[in-house]
């Protein structure tokens, strides 16, 4: 199976990602082949021809090939990149092992979160939430507990709120949050704060408060 990592919006099309597996199992594939077995597309040859365009699909003597950009090498990969990788492959387990850090900047007051990941992005940090907001791709299990008290929020707005409750700690060691208050919630879904035994939020990350930086 072909697996896209940081797809794109052509990429991200169902048609192609149910073309591209549908060709992983088909040899000697033609054109009324895939009408056949696809009827339900619309427009499917311009499709094809969008697809072949990009290098995606190879068309030869009327026949059609796969020619995706597989990855074979570890050395230039980033969290950012598009990645077709054959789930198969033994760099695939590789490539689920590797670790990247992220940083998510706040414009307002310059402060800066950094997180780790995986290339799945599946985890709970705000990079991989404000991610996923962005590409409009599904929340892991994880995420979708902060998407309940966040929602489709506006990452700056957040961040604004986020960033200026966290800096607080720079003066104190626990902060009293009297107030219902979504921000300050989504801070401690995410473990980066949590209540002390006199119901007051203790700091769950490492703050550098002269260059600004939280370490998740």
């Amino acid at each position: 199976m072909i697996k896209i990592f940081n797809p794109d919006k052509l990429t991200r099309q169902p048609f192609f990602q149910e073309l591209i597996a549908y060709m992983t199992e088909h040899d000697d594939i033609i054109l009324r082949q895939i009408k056949k077995d696809f009827p339900e597309v619309k427009h499917l040859d311009r499709q094809l021809e969008t697809y072949i365009q990009a290098g995606y699909i190879e068309r030869k003597d009327k026949r059609y090939y796969l020619s995706l950009p597989l990855l074979t090498d570890l050395s230039q990969v980033s969290l950012e990149e598009m990645i077709f990788v054959d789930t198969e492959s033994p760099i695939y387990e590789e490539l689920l092992a590797l670790r990247f850090e992220s940083e998510t900047l706040n414009q307002t007051n310059v402060a800066r979160i950094f997180e780790t990941t995986n290339i799945s992005r599946d985890e709970l940090t705000l990079s991989n939430y404000f991610y996923k907001l962005r590409t409009a791709q599904p929340m892991s299990q994880e995420q979708d507990k902060l998407y309940h008290v966040l929602g489709d929020v506006n990452p700056e707005y957040a961040l604004k709120y986020m960033t200026t409750f966290l800096l607080k700690y720079g003066r104190k060691d626990a902060l009293m949050q009297k107030r219902p208050d979504i921000f300050v919630k989504s801070l401690e879904i995410l473990g980066y704060i949590e209540k002390n035994a006199d119901d007051k939020y203790e700091l769950r990350m490492d703050f550098d408060q002269d260059r600004l930086t939280f370490r998740a």
